[in-house]
């Protein structure tokens, strides 16, 4: 999207949203289900996509300042994209944007004005305006024999915001060693743009992607290997608008990597006891990037795992709800996790399972520490069933 848009850039956008409520819920079985995580913690009408659209209308007609109470609504979304995906397709004008394109407009607004939400938005915010990134002194160990310079694949390591992340990294690293598969690393202890993106730091983009790509393009003969969902869908979608003559690069997915490992017999299942899991369908991952096979056929490829679908899956998956860093109900962000968690055991599935760090780490965070290794990455998990 262009950094440079305005509400009254994508008015109609904004005009279009006539408070259906088909972002809010779906249909199975003629019952209706919330989809939406704010919906779900809170059942107003402004709680919900309509009531950011709603805010949106207001700010641009001018019947509502701009002030810390809307930073704090704004920066509450879970960025989930529920509401993109199922927004009633119609033919919109151009350009259009979708509702949580229209939401980190405002956020890049209200950063812009100052408006900067307690908490974890202020510490992210202290961090960005004095290095221009997000920098982390996290890094993963990789095993020897796995990185080398002369490597077809390149693995994108950036991103280091979440704990959860260096023993995911680590744990791909050994499953490259044990398939004899050597990778080079891209990694210089920043975020690839997609956290600046989505919380409204776009004055630091331009020259943050810049370097990225800079760095990029001199491998764009190779296939770039992403673990961070959020990483490939940034780079896959917004590095078009943000740098002049991007060329793009292939890109692939750890679990499309590991499916298709699994199935050329360069990585083998081990047996094991069997196993109950659930899977989760992460955000980025899923409504993002439009992956959900390659996880589901990893699993299968597994021996002796069954899988338990949820109850909202695929692109009606119910978020983490990770991403949501605004205080308009403090609580959100964490109860959205435990929402998530009940989901989990009403499958009766003894290990759930996701593709995302920010997902491992916000399902782990509502879960006592005795159970906490009940929720695992996929990388992991296949690590620990392969030979």
């Amino acid at each position: 999207m262009d950094l440079n848009i305005q509400l009254k850039d994508i008015f109609r956008s904004i005009a279009m949203c006539d408070k259906c409520g088909v972002c809010t819920f779906v249909t199975k079985d003629n019952t209706p289900r919330t989809v939406c995580p704010m919906y779900e913690y809170d059942k107003s009408f402004v709680f919900q996509p309509n009531g950011l659209m709603f805010t949106a209308r207001a700010l641009l007609q001018g019947t509502e300042e701009y002030d810390r109470s809307v930073a704090e609504f704004v920066f509450s979304c879970a960025d989930c994209r529920a509401c993109d995906a199922k927004c009633v397709p119609v033919p919109y004008p151009k350009p259009h944007v979708h509702p949580t394109e229209i939401i980190k407009i405002m956020r890049r607004d209200a950063i812009d004005k100052g408006l900067i939400p307690k908490g974890p938005m202020e510490a992210m915010a202290k961090a960005v305006n004095e290095d221009g990134d997000l920098l982390s002194k996290a890094a993963p160990g990789m095993p020897e024999g796995v990185v080398s310079e002369k490597a077809d694949t390149v693995l994108y390591a950036e991103c280091f915001h979440s704990p959860a992340q260096v023993g995911i990294y680590e744990s791909a690293g050994r499953l490259l060693q044990k398939m004899g598969k050597q990778v080079s690393l891209f990694s210089d202890g920043g975020c690839c743009g997609s956290s600046l993106y989505d919380f409204g730091f776009w004055n630091k983009l331009p020259k943050l992607v810049q370097s990225k790509w800079e760095k990029m393009e001199k491998n764009t003969d190779k296939t770039f290997l992403f673990i961070n969902p959020h990483c490939q869908e940034f780079v896959a979608k917004q590095y078009s608008d943000i740098v002049p003559g991007f060329k793009g690069v292939k890109m692939e997915h750890f679990s499309e990597f590991l499916a298709d490992a699994l199935k050329e017999g360069t990585l083998k299942a081990k047996k094991t006891d069997r196993v109950e899991v659930a899977y989760h369908d992460p955000c980025a991952l899923g409504r993002g990037l439009g992956i959900y096979d390659a996880p589901r056929e990893v699993l299968a490829g597994l021996s002796g795992v069954d899988l338990k679908e949820m109850n909202g899956n695929k692109d009606a998956s119910f978020c983490c709800g990770s991403r949501a860093l605004g205080k308009y109900h403090p609580e959100f962000s964490k109860e959205t996790a435990k929402r998530g968690i009940e989901r989990f055991n009403e499958t009766g599935a003894d290990i759930l399972i996701t593709a995302c760090p920010y997902c491992k780490q916000a399902f782990q965070g509502a879960l006592p520490d005795q159970d906490k290794n009940k929720v695992m990455d996929l990388i992991e998990f296949v690590e620990v069933r392969t030979a």
